[in-house]
């Protein structure tokens, strides 16, 4: 599936064109979205974010790290059952061919959060159905949550 791209909450255009992502970008992107919008924020869409966005600020304890691992591993598994709720309904209307293996997850790798000073940073790792490592980086600080693919 195709996707259109968004940097910054922007629509990305080229010579007037609107730009799109397949593959491993898309699935980047699509990430990315999940764990920066705070959950529960659409209220057409009550499920989707995460609660990520509502730990900046907060002081660190012992419990930051199994906090964000599992809600990582949460909004991860939740896009990943999604996925393959979209993936049946394509194949029943006949519509596979236009999904890549590049931004279907096959297996969560690996999720790593650590803290440093006031920041924590978790390295995700999955593995896609093109049997590629897709890595991104989430970091939580006074800034927000960002996380880069």
């Amino acid at each position: 599936m195709k996707t259109i791209t968004v940097s910054n909450g922007d629509i990305q255009l080229s010579n007037g064109k609107i730009q799109f992502s397949y593959g491993s970008d898309k699935l980047v992107q699509d990430i990315q979205r999940w764990l920066t919008e705070p959950l529960g924020t659409g209220f057409t869409t009550p499920g989707f974010g995460s609660l990520l966005p509502g730990m900046i600020g907060q002081g660190q304890s012992s419990s930051t790290i199994t906090n964000v691992t599992s809600e990582i591993n949460r909004v991860l598994q939740l896009y990943q059952g999604q996925q393959i709720q979209s993936l049946q309904q394509s194949q029943n209307t006949g519509q596979l061919a236009y999904w890549n293996k590049s931004e279907i997850i096959q297996n969560i790798a690996s999720v790593n959060v650590s803290i440093q000073n006031t920041t924590v940073y978790a390295n995700i790792s999955l593995l896609t159905l093109a049997n590629s490592t897709v890595n991104l980086s989430v970091l939580i600080n006074k800034n927000g949550v960002n996380v880069n693919g």
